[in-house]
C-alpha cells in the first residue's frame, strides 16, 4: 500500500468544491503552495493551485477546449505524452513537496481525470475521490450570475463534468456527498473519507472547531430550484443515490446510459466553445 494519499476533490465548478477542499485541508491534508487567491465570488478561498489550474488549461487547449466546454475531451494524446505526465509529476512535487496526505482540487480535473490518475500514480500516491454534488439548478444560477453563461450552457457543462468524473473514478475508493447536506453534517462525511484513506484525517477537537468556523451557511448563496431538463434531472437523481447508498452495478448501468444519451444529444448543438 502506498505511503502517500491524494484526496481528489472531483466536482463541477460552483458545486462546493472549495468548501470541501478547505475542510479537508483544515483536517490535516496538505493544500498546494501556490493557492489561488480569494475572490468576491469565493471570499474564503478556492483552495486550489493556480499553477495546476494553468497547467490544466494548457491540457484542455491541446484538444481545442477550455473550461467552458461541455464536449467530450480526447484523452489519448495527453495519456500518450510522457512529457506532459512528467510535468504533472514535477508540479505535484513543487506544490506538495511529498506530503503524506494532499488535497488536490480543480473542477477541470473532472474532464482530465484519466491523465491525473496516471500522474498521481507515477508520483507514488494512492487516490481517494471526494465528489461534492450540488443541485444543478443552483450550479447553473451561480454560473449565470458569475460568468454571464446561459442556463442551458451551464447545465450541459454540469452534465459533462459530473458524468465524466463518475465514470473515470468508478473503481477507486470514493465518497459522493450532497453538498447542501455536507454544510450541516460535514463531520459524518469527513469521517467516511478518513476511513477510506490509509492516512486518517485529523478530526480532533481543535480541527473540528476550525472546520465548524469555516463551513458557515453563507457559503451557499444560490438556492434556485427551477426545474431542469429530463436528462439533467435523471443524472442528479442517480448521483444523489450514489451519495446516499454508495456504489451499485445498477446505478453504474443507469449512469452509463445517461452518459451515452448525453453524448448523442451533443451532436444536436452548435454552440460548444471552439
Amino acid at each position: 500500500m502506498s505511503a502517500k494519499t491524494a484526496l481528489i476533490v472531483l466536482g463541477m465548478h460552483r458545486s462546493g468544491t472549495s468548501s470541501v477542499a478547505g475542510a479537508l485541508a483544515l483536517a490535516g491534508a496538505s493544500a498546494p503552495r501556490r493557492l489561488m487567491p480569494p475572490a468576491a465570488d469565493n471570499p474564503k478561498g478556492f483552495w486550489e493551485s493556480s499553477a495546476v489550474a494553468a497547467f490544466n488549461d494548457r491540457l484542455l487547449k491541446t484538444d481545442g477546449s477550455d473550461w467552458r466546454d461541455w464536449r467530450r475531451f480526447s484523452h489519448q494524446p495527453i495519456l500518450d505524452d510522457p512529457h506532459a505526465r512528467a510535468e504533472a509529476v514535477r508540479l505535484l512535487a513543487e506544490e506538495f513537496d511529498g506530503a503524506k496526505v494532499l488535497v488536490l482540487k480543480d473542477p477541470r480535473i473532472c474532464r482530465l481525470f484519466p491523465f491525473w490518475r496516471r500522474a498521481l500514480s507515477d508520483a507514488g500516491y494512492e487516490i481517494v475521490v471526494v465528489s461534492p454534488v450540488r443541485p444543478p439548478s443552483e450550479v447553473a444560477a451561480s454560473l449565470v450570475s458569475r460568468n454571464g453563461m446561459t442556463r442551458d450552457h451551464a447545465l450541459r457543462l454540469w452534465l459533462r463534468h459530473v458524468l465524466e468524473a463518475e465514470r473515470h473514478s468508478r473503481d477507486l475508493p470514493r465518497r459522493f456527498l450532497l453538498w447542501p447536506g455536507f454544510l450541516g453534517d460535514w463531520q459524518s462525511d469527513l469521517t467516511a473519507v478518513s476511513r477510506l484513506s490509509s492516512a486518517p484525517l485529523d478530526l480532533g477537537t481543535e480541527a473540528l472547531q476550525k472546520i465548524e468556523d469555516f463551513l458557515t451557511s453563507d457559503l451557499r448563496r444560490q438556492t434556485e430550484a427551477s426545474p431542469t431538463p429530463a436528462l439533467v434531472h435523471r443524472a442528479y437523481g442517480l448521483l444523489s443515490q450514489l451519495a446516499r447508498h454508495g456504489d451499485h452495478p445498477d446505478l453504474h448501468a443507469d449512469l452509463d446510459q445517461t452518459r451515452r444519451m448525453f453524448d448523442d444529444a451533443c451532436d444536436l448543438f452548435s454552440d460548444a466553445p471552439r
